[in-house]
């Protein structure tokens, strides 16, 4: 899984489960509104808008990011994930977060500044 400009290249499978668990801590009330699909041999492009509440501390496995103490702010912004697939299994996940999305403007929306994003 890469994140367009916040992570620096794919990471394992069981990094990414952590970041959404992360996501999912701090927004106990996430969700994920797909927007549209589109499938290419054995990939997909799927746009979404995910959203939810900071209700709770954002611990995001990220260098330099420090534990960010909830909000109570809502958030909702688009993001693009780039979806592998063989046999019958994901083989590859990318987020491929546009400008003005992903995990940097969650962060923005909830007021937190993280230098490098």
């Amino acid at each position: 899984m890469s994140a367009g400009g916040v992570l620096p290249q794919p990471i394992p499978a069981r990094e990414a489960i952590d970041m959404l668990s992360a996501l999912k801590t701090a927004f106990p009330d996430l969700k994920f509104d797909i927007q549209n699909v589109a499938v290419k041999g054995n990939q997909a492009t799927v746009q979404a808008i995910w959203s939810g509440t900071n209700k709770g501390s954002l611990n995001m496995p990220l260098p330099g990011l420090q534990s960010i103490p909830a909000t109570g702010k809502p958030v909702s912004v688009k993001d693009t994930y780039i979806v592998t697939v063989q046999g019958d299994k994901i083989s590859r996940l990318e987020v491929d977060s546009p400008p003005d999305g992903g995990i940097p403007a969650a962060l923005a929306q909830i007021g937190v500044t993280v230098p490098g994003m």
